[in-house]
């Protein structure tokens, strides 16, 4: 298990930042926020230079995060600075005050910024295709995945701070402005067409407002899809002052900027007409972590990773999750790869809620799968994942409706399968893993049947046969379904 603690200290315009995570190196888990409201971007837009209050708020901001990090014995620290540091005249005599202050500041061009945003996106979704985009209070960056790496990185003064203070603003303009640069920049050819994938806070915010009234059933903004034809109301409702202040979605110091970050992502929808627009919370500091990892770290999937991580943390006795996926897996080869992998999380958090009052360890488990820090995940991998773990955890109740509104039944059925086959391999032997090695699950004629191995016929008993029997039933059901479905 990796306990080492790694930092990122992000300089933006609006505010500066902390982040420290832990968790495997695959997955990392923020275990710590904290942000400073320092706005180097206003006081860079007056003057042309960060003024003396604000770079004694800096640095004092840095000073802060330099013992926390010390305090909290960091391994890997990263600190970087953005677009208002790149303005500002005075940016040299920032960072020497900053290194006397015992951190040493990479400043990182747009371009720089636009790939770590970009490969943030990767390191929650490998798989990720399409443009990412990163509106931040001075700067707007584009930058484009193809297969797992980030390319074609474009940054364009267009953050909400300075669009802010136009005198007139169209997302029809904006948008012919952000295709300029793009051709003038790369020269490449805009692919219409591709999923847009968006950081930033603001956009995130945006993204809950729709939660908000489309009384979404989860608040996991991870990888969330906004309906594209839902944005010009949204764009409608930021105008909207007091309903803003009166939802208590947003934040005070965002409610000035939302409009124009709406419009922004109106302009890159008439420009991009993107697949499908989602909403990452991972960005450019998960991005500079994922960078600086080495390719066998890059190569594995983070959902498993963080998965093994939590049940190795949380076993009960010796972690014997793999053994599990493999034990369970000859019953369902059918499986598509991308299911393949929930089901062999649910084997690797199968010890995860042992510590709960057995009355509600199914619930804590199916809550651990849909609200957890689980990277690579969409809302409907998560009721998939819930599902399964209250299977395997006994829920006796009718597991929640409001799965069904983010995941196909057929598939909350499977999941279902697999808690209980993870249920009769804890109850064979104790959940200590040791009779796997000897005791076979197989399918026959479709259905579910146990082999005993030399030395482990003890182990044939009524409640286990009892397990075995449950799990002969659901998959009976699915099949009799789908068979009349057909």
């Amino acid at each position: 298990m990796n306990t080492d603690l790694r930092a990122v200290i992000d300089i933006g315009s609006n505010a500066i930042r902390l982040v420290v995570y832990g968790g495997p190196l695959r997955a990392p888990l923020p275990i710590y926020n904290e942000k400073a409201r320092v706005s180097l971007g206003e006081s860079v837009d007056l003057t042309g230079k960060i003024d003396a209050k604000t770079m004694s708020a800096a640095i004092a901001a840095l000073v802060r995060f330099n013992a926390l990090t010390q305090s909290m014995q960091v391994t890997q620290r990263i600190v970087v600075a953005t677009e208002a540091t790149r303005r500002a005249s005075n940016r040299e005599d920032f960072l020497a005050k900053a290194l006397a202050a015992g951190v040493q500041i990479e400043l990182i061009s747009g371009e720089e910024e636009a790939l770590a945003s970009a490969l943030g996106v990767v390191c929650d979704l490998p798989w990720a295709t399409g443009y990412v985009a990163d509106q931040g209070g001075g700067s707007l960056e584009i930058a484009r995945i193809v297969d797992g790496e980030a390319r074609q990185p474009v940054s364009m003064p267009f953050g909400t701070i300075p669009l802010s203070k136009r005198a007139a603003f169209s997302s029809k303009a904006l948008a012919q402005e952000i295709g300029n640069h793009l051709a003038i920049n790369k020269g490449d050819e805009i692919h219409k067409g591709l999923p847009l994938h968006l950081v930033g806070g603001a956009w995130r915010t945006l993204a809950q407002l729709h939660m908000f009234v489309s009384n979404y059933p989860l608040n996991i903004l991870s990888n969330y899809s906004l309906p594209i034809e839902a944005l010009s109301d949204l764009v409608t409702l930021t105008q909207n002052r007091q309903f803003l202040e009166e939802s208590g979605v947003v934040a005070a110091a965002r409610i000035a900027f939302l409009p124009f970050a709406a419009s922004t992502l109106e302009a890159l929808v008439k420009l991009l007409k993107p697949s499908a627009v989602v909403v990452s919370v991972f960005g450019l500091r998960e991005g500079l972590l994922f960078g600086a990892s080495s390719n066998d770290i890059r190569n594995e999937d983070p959902l498993v990773a963080a998965a093994r991580h939590e049940g190795e943390r949380l076993s009960r006795v010796a972690f014997h999750g793999e053994k599990i996926a493999k034990w369970v897996a000859p019953l369902f080869e059918d499986d598509a790869p991308e299911v393949e992998r929930l089901r062999h999380t649910i084997c690797l958090l199968a010890g995860s809620s042992w510590n709960s009052h057995p009355e509600y360890r199914a619930d804590h488990a199916a809550k651990l799968a849909l609200e957890g820090h689980w990277p690579g995940v969409t809302a409907s991998d998560r009721a998939i994942m819930a599902t399964g773990l209250y299977a395997a955890f006994g829920g006796r109740r009718e597991t929640p409706a409001f799965l069904e509104m983010l995941a196909p039944k057929e598939l909350l059925d499977r999941a279902n399968q697999w808690g209980l086959a993870v249920r009769l391999a804890q109850r064979l032997d104790g959940g200590t893993g040791v009779a796997l090695d000897t005791v076979t699950l197989q399918s026959k004629n479709g259905e579910p049947s146990l082999e005993y191995g030399e030395g482990s016929k003890q182990l044939d008993v009524s409640t286990v046969r009892r397990r075995l029997k449950h799990l002969r039933e659901a998959i009976s059901k699915s099949q009799l379904n789908a068979a009349v479905s057909a």
